[in-house]
């Protein structure tokens, strides 16, 4: 018996559709690699030729810049993948795979928006962050005739900075706040003109001087780049006397201003996509094979 076998023609609506959602997904990858592209470049402008990053002869890599661009990337990103994925949904084949597209879209953005929402409150809280910041904060102390405290304006990523450094001492004292290059300079020199050149060169012209049971607060200058400094001691007032340092810290306020707001617009980006979907997901799935 001779049997022939004849494939039923697909409809020109089916081949029409199929051919648009590869399309479609062509248009996708294509544009994600060109933002991926864009984002490489960017990291590289902002962190090693506007932000001054340096490998040698200490590593910093200021970041604070580099994640808000990367945070507006990816909402674009976000953004263009919600239009992609309403095209796909059009012009996919079946009830089944329409279901099963948006079922996996509610599910992804609702992990994104728990994500988001997590960083967007350590951000945007002031409790929260002011924890964050308090357990960064560092105390130590500056003693005679031992080396002078020292310190970087901020961490290797620039995510958080010193702002203030607060002294206390049991009788008067002077501390002076220099940078590292200038500690070192003068060093090696005697001890009157040593002390002469540190009072000269002070970052601090005017809070200096630590009164007994009164807190002296030296405010740490916001020159955009990575220094360290010293912290150097002058007890000839009252010889032998040391003073209690503590080193208060913040978040870059990038990071919490551009940021955070971006993180908050992901995080509505997210919900509202996730409220236009579950119709559309609950309308399919009657007819669809996943459940």
């Amino acid at each position: 018996m001779l049997v022939i076998l004849t494939t039923v023609p697909a409809s020109g609506k089916v081949l029409e559709d199929s051919i648009r959602l590869s399309r479609i997904r062509r248009i996708k990858l294509s544009l994600y690699t060109i933002q991926a592209v864009m984002l490489i470049a960017l990291a590289f402008l902002l962190i090693f030729v506007l932000g001054n990053a340096s490998i040698s002869p200490v590593l910093f890599l200021p970041l604070n810049s580099f994640i808000a661009v990367m945070v507006l990337l990816l909402l674009i990103l976000c953004l263009e993948s919600f239009f992609f994925r309403i095209l796909e949904i059009r012009f996919a084949r079946s009830s089944s795979a329409r279901h099963l597209m948006a079922k996996n879209s509610i599910k992804r953005s609702v992990l994104i928006a728990i994500v988001t929402g997590i960083f967007a409150m350590m951000l945007a809280v002031p409790s929260i962050r002011g924890g964050i910041e308090n357990y960064g904060q560092t105390t130590t102390e500056a003693s005679p005739n031992t080396e002078a405290p020292a310190f970087y304006s901020s961490d290797v990523f620039s995510l958080i900075s010193v702002v203030d450094v607060q002294l206390t001492a049991p009788k008067e004292v002077q501390v002076y706040l220099l940078e590292d290059r200038v500690y070192k300079e003068y060093s090696g020199q005697s001890e009157n003109n040593k002390t002469a050149a540190y009072y000269t060169y002070r970052l601090n012209t005017n809070d200096f001087q630590v009164i007994p049971d009164s807190k002296t607060t030296i405010a740490i200058p916001d020159t955009g780049n990575y220094v360290k400094y010293r912290l150097v001691l002058n007890d000839m007032q009252n010889p032998g006397t040391s003073a209690t340092i503590v080193i208060e810290k913040q978040m870059s306020s990038t990071f919490t201003g551009i940021v955070s707001l971006l993180l908050i617009a992901f995080l509505v980006a997210n919900i509202a996509w996730v409220a236009y979907l579950i119709p559309i997901e609950r309308k399919y799935s009657v007819g669809s094979i996943y459940k």
